[in-house]
């Protein structure tokens, strides 16, 4: 469990009131991660939303060429303190559709995935407050991703 006066501090959580706060914070726990470590994989289930505290991480995505049998990674963005990730934990079939590698030691607030679905299911309000957060953080790596594509055909 963590404080909800923690999930305070973050945009992610700000707008919510305080009975939410409250739940979130039961399902939610503190967790550290080292330099280079591969936090989510691509593919793989998003059993937890987390939200960065300390540090930052890369947001990639792998391609296999078939031409040359190579793998190829490709970053799509930069995840530092106060952004989440793993948000396809709330967002069906509950799959990463990216990596997560963490370029410093980091820190984060990990919520358990199923449970904040059920809290979600539970309260619309919380449900509207988490989407239009998760909505937000998509198109701000669409964006990031469009200005890159943009680049590599300049």
């Amino acid at each position: 469990m963590i404080s909800p006066e923690t999930l305070k501090r973050f945009p992610f959580f700000a707008s919510l009131n305080d009975e939410q706060l409250k739940q979130i914070a039961m399902i939610g726990e503190e967790v550290e991660f080292n330099k280079d470590q591969l936090v989510a994989a691509e593919g793989q289930p998003a059993d937890a939303l987390y939200v960065l505290t300390e540090g930052s991480a890369d947001l990639f995505f792998t391609i296999q060429d078939d031409k040359t049998n190579t793998k190829r990674q490709f970053l799509v963005g930069e995840i530092t303190a106060g952004d989440p990730f793993g948000i396809t934990a709330l967002l069906e079939p509950y799959k990463h559709l990216s990596s997560v590698r963490c370029t410093s030691a980091c820190k984060a607030i990990c919520i358990n995935g199923p449970k904040l679905r059920e809290l979600a299911e539970n309260d619309p309000a919380l449900a509207t407050v988490m989407l239009k957060h998760i909505a937000l953080a998509a198109l701000e790596r669409l964006d990031h991703t469009r200005v890159q594509l943009a680049a590599a055909w300049a």
